[in-house]
């Protein structure tokens, strides 16, 4: 555990960082409000449990989600009691925090990849299948009617659709059994992964080209902002929907998404240094988290642009960041087992 007191100019900010070393790389992170644990994804199968009331405890528990497979993805139950997970083993799993694990889907010689959750529900893409399932994790529906492997899932704010990436653009659909249409956003890409606005007025994807591309969907008019040097694959939206930070440059790139849209507009450059590759907008504040290629996370403002150094997690790519719902705590992960929780107190 180490604690710090960083200032910049205009900004002072205290914190204590709590920091592990897994054996396994960390793939992705959450946090479980209810039950009060960050969670982290690791690359043998585990979901390694902490506890926020008691982060320096002496031991971590671990959760098997997926024996003799590799975890691919994660996220907090809608319950908030537990991680729902998807690994290379076609599983679906729910686990809780006490232990107790549920397969809620399987899907035979596929890897389950993607996944989004919403209060009211979980969606998940393996292959070219999309499941959807209600918060208590019953099967719902299917979707199947996409031109290529599903590469990013997105919940509206309400959690009445989603949105599904693949090669070509996006497809939307609502969250319920009856048979219907999408509705698609086309734009000839590799489309790799994809967000929908707090606001509900903008869906964005990152491209193979290096490039954002996003839709109004008020009229469907498309925006394409380029110049990255690198793919942007983290993306993440300030609480109003005014601001999205991307990855994939030597800054944190902000979008001003308010009126028609950012095409046109000059980006908000933050926490410069070394590549960015996992951002994470706090949920309260005009605030950005960002983790490097070189394990360095740094925290940004949006009202003054300033950019602060918060903690070196470790000596490789951040690959996951995310905060607890109230602010509190930062959750990161690298990719070579670093790990960490950042308290930035009441």
């Amino acid at each position: 555990m180490s604690t710090a007191q960083t200032a910049a100019p205009g900004a002072q900010i205290g914190f204590r960082a709590y920091l592990w070393q897994f054996k396994s790389g960390v793939v992705a992170v959450a946090s479980a409000e209810s039950a009060g644990h960050a969670g982290f994804g690791l690359g043998d199968g585990s979901i390694a449990l902490r506890p926020f009331d008691n982060p320096e405890a002496e031991t971590t528990r671990r959760l098997i989600a997926h024996p003799d497979a590799t975890l691919l993805c994660l996220a907090a139950a809608p319950d908030g009691e537990g991680f729902v997970s998807g690994g290379d083993d076609g599983r679906l799993m729910l686990t809780t925090v006490s232990g107790e694990g549920q397969e809620l889907a399987t899907v035979p010689r596929k890897w389950i990849e993607q996944l989004a959750v919403s209060e009211g529900g979980i969606v998940y893409g393996a292959g070219k299948r999309v499941g959807l399932l209600n918060a208590r994790g019953e099967p719902v529906a299917t979707f199947d009617d996409h031109p290529s492997t599903v590469t990013g899932l997105a919940f509206n704010p309400k959690g009445k659709r989603f949105a599904v990436s693949h090669y070509g653009g996006v497809s939307l659909w609502w969250c319920k059994a009856e048979t219907q249409p999408a509705k698609r956003l086309n734009w000839k890409s590799s489309h790799l992964t994809v967000t929908w606005s707090p606001d509900g007025k903008f869906v964005m994807t990152a491209t193979q080209e290096n490039e954002m591309h996003g839709w109004r969907l008020s009229d469907s008019a498309d925006m394409r902002m380029s110049g990255y040097p690198n793919k942007p694959r983290s993306l993440s939206w300030s609480k109003d929907g005014r601001w999205l930070a991307t990855s994939g440059a030597e800054v944190v790139v902000v979008w001003d998404c308010k009126g028609k849209g950012p095409m046109g507009t000059a980006p908000m450059e933050l926490n410069r240094g070394a590549v960015v590759t996992a951002v994470a907008f706090h949920p309260r504040l005009g605030m950005v988290a960002s983790g490097d290629v070189n394990g360095l996370i740094k925290l940004g403002r949006v009202n003054d642009e300033t950019s602060i150094d918060m903690e070196q997690l470790g000596r490789s790519p951040v690959t996951a960041l995310t905060w607890s719902r109230d602010g509190r705590y930062l959750i990161a992960g690298g990719e070579d087992g670093s790990a960490g929780i950042l308290d930035f107190g009441e």
